[in-house]
């Protein structure tokens, strides 16, 4: 007797495993667009922390970090790619990093990306850059430096605006290099 799985529930897998590294990508992408640099791997500011002092230190560490857009905000695109940004590479928060995207947003939840954030060395820098592309929908260019390597992540990311006039993540989607 064979048996036959449906092809549907073992999509929804995969999708929910690319959803999660394009917001991986999108948190790295995000950062670095935001930030700018150049290629000077110099430019990179200092280590990520142990989690035991994450937050005083993570916020002296991008106050010093000539590519750290800083902790962000939710009163625009720009500031609340930042504050993504932030909260992946710093605050290395699944949780926090899900607050920032719109409640039924197609985006992976807070489990999710913390797999996601896990995945990345303590001591990994990033650069974001972000430019406006259109009404809500923004280019993001992050560069992230780890340990042992530099990799160039590139997304498209768009916002709304909630009732309570805080700017949310609607989508991210990862741009061909």
């Amino acid at each position: 007797m064979t048996t036959r799985r449906p092809v549907g529930k073992g999509l929804t897998y995969a999708g929910l495993g690319l959803a999660a590294v394009a917001v991986v990508g999108l948190a790295g992408w995000g950062i670095t667009a935001l930030v700018g640099g150049g290629d000077d791997d110099a430019e990179f500011g200092g280590l990520v922390p142990d989690a035991a002092t994450a937050a005083p230190t993570a916020a002296a560490a991008a106050a010093d970090d000539p590519c750290s857009p800083g902790e962000g905000d939710q009163l625009s695109g720009e500031g609340v790619i930042a504050a993504l940004e932030h909260r992946y590479y710093l605050l290395r928060s699944g949780e926090s990093v899900r607050e920032l995207m719109a409640p039924d947003a197609p985006l992976p939840d807070a489990a999710m990306i913390q797999q996601g954030i896990d995945t990345v060395p303590l001591g990994t820098t990033h650069c974001l850059e972000v430019t406006a592309i259109g009404p809500n929908t923004y280019s993001a260019q992050i560069t992230e430096v780890r340990p042992d390597r530099r990799n160039e992540f590139k997304q498209r990311i768009t916002t709304t605006t909630a009732e309570d006039g805080r700017v949310m993540i609607r989508s991210i989607e990862e741009v061909g290099s």
